[in-house]
């Protein structure tokens, strides 16, 4: 007997330096914008641009090019820049602002820091539509006059703390086209495991979760002495973890669980093979964080057995 139990290999990049020096280590290297008059480059660099309500995000300007006291003529590599007095009858000034839905909810906004950064503290509740746009606009002046500017611009995004994840499986043999047992189907709906997010973005579920499974459709194929097909037990989630990736907003979790392959089969002579389990899935899951969001794993189409695992995303009070 013959059963699709391969779910493959998900691969998942997520961007992210566990051991990095800096928050913005995952930005270095970013191209740089040089300003109208071509006199210096910068840089946004953002520790996060996905949050989730009451979370915050980390901005700070890289630039070079910008003429201090103790470096005439700013050459280098990009470092925050100093605001105020530069010398030589030179300053910098930043000037930050936001804008969309998320700017004006009261709760939270923008920073501004002593130097070239600033810190974005998101709204309680998640705006519709949920971006923000950060601006800084750079201004060297010279004599009291502007004699060169840059504006940069980065999007923030905010996401739902709570979570519901509804996982359906099914597992089916049919008697065609290979020396199948029995036909039966074997499915195993709407578990559900609550998912919260917390500032970090680090995802974690709130208890474990469990369905029970359901044979329909039986019938032993010909020549077979099955004579019985019971479900036993069902589909278990023990623990979930993961994060949200910081720049696309998607959930990659990692399940502590099993499902149910097959049913318990009961022979003519009394005989009874027993169910089998594989772990839930294999690998990551990665699903956009966003109500209705779905992903499937395995195909019934044109096969005499096989599976498919369907994961639902949903909002939760």
């Amino acid at each position: 007997m013959k059963y699709s139990q391969s779910l493959g290999v998900l691969g998942v990049a997520l961007g992210i330096v566990a051991a990095a020096p800096s928050v913005f280590a995952q930005d270095a290297g970013a191209p740089l914008s040089r300003s109208g008059a071509g006199r210096f480059s910068c840089r946004l660099d953002v520790n996060r641009q996905v949050l989730v309500p009451g979370g915050t995000a980390e901005m700070e300007l890289r630039c070079t090019g910008i003429p201090t006291t103790r470096n005439p003529t700013g050459e280098g590599d990009p470092v925050v820049p100093t605001l105020g007095d530069l010398g030589g009858g030179r300053s910098l000034r930043v000037q930050w602002s936001t804008s969309g839905s998320a700017a004006g909810m009261g709760a939270g906004g923008l920073t501004p820091g002593f130097n070239g950064n600033a810190r974005y503290a998101a709204p309680l509740e998640v705006p519709d539509p949920p971006e923000v746009e950060v601006r800084a606009r750079i201004e060297l002046s010279e004599g009291g006059r502007v004699v060169d500017s840059l504006g940069l611009t980065t999007s923030l995004r905010m996401i739902e703390r709570n979570w519901r994840l509804e996982v359906d499986t099914t597992h089916v043999s049919r008697c065609v086209g290979i020396h199948a047992l029995a036909n039966w189907e074997l499915t195993c709906r709407n578990m559900a495991v609550d998912l919260t997010v917390r500032d970090d973005l680090r995802v974690e579920s709130l208890g474990p979760a469990r369905c029970v499974s359901r044979v329909t459709n039986f019938g032993s194929c010909d020549g077979s002495t099955v004579r019985r097909a019971r479900a036993v037990g069902g589909n278990t989630i023990t623990a979930v973890t993961g994060e949200i990736d910081p720049r696309s907003g998607s959930l990659v979790l990692t399940f502590d669980g099993l499902r149910v392959t097959t049913p318990e089969l009961t022979h003519a002579d009394r005989h009874v093979d027993a169910p089998r389990s594989l772990p839930l899935l294999s690998a990551p899951l990665a699903i956009t964080g966003r109500a209705g969001s779905s992903r499937n794993f395995g195909n019934l189409e044109g096969g005499p057995s096989g599976m498919l695992v369907e994961f639902r995303l949903q909002h939760r009070n």
